[in-house]
């Protein structure tokens, strides 16, 4: 499941690279592979999203709206990936910033992320809607 996420974010990269730009777009990119290998924990995965700020610099420097709801989905997914995968290894205490996210409501999510393509509004007024308490 945590695989189709991945995917949905590599299809929203390469629709709105007009918006985010190569350098992002590579960003992005490199972000999903590491996500996709295998290679990294939970704390891994968490730590390449949370470290550096570097995708919440992007989201608050964003140019138009349609930019900023990319940037916010690109989080959010990311987000549920590394909620799934603390999960699915039982851990029972999570980041205090994903708490939030409703374990039970991920493979759901994912699915839609697969069965619907959704444009990042959608995606993450769904993310918003359903997935968060």
């Amino acid at each position: 499941m945590m695989n189709y996420a991945a995917e949905y974010l590599l299809k929203i990269t390469v629709r709105q690279r007009d918006f985010i730009g190569t350098e992002q777009e590579n960003f992005c990119r490199s972000l999903i592979e590491k996500f996709k290998s295998g290679k990294h924990s939970a704390d891994e995965l968490y730590s390449i999203v949370t470290d550096e700020d570097v995708l919440d610099t992007y989201a608050e420097n964003a140019s138009n709206k349609d930019e900023e709801f990319f940037w916010q989905t690109f989080i959010s997914v990311l987000m549920c990936i590394v909620c799934a995968e603390y999960h699915r290894k039982g851990q029972k205490y999570l980041p205090e910033d994903i708490e939030s996210i409703q374990a039970d409501k991920l493979d759901e999510f994912f699915t839609y992320l697969k069965n619907y393509d959704p444009e990042p509004k959608e995606c993450f007024e769904c993310f918003c809607n359903t997935v968060c308490l």
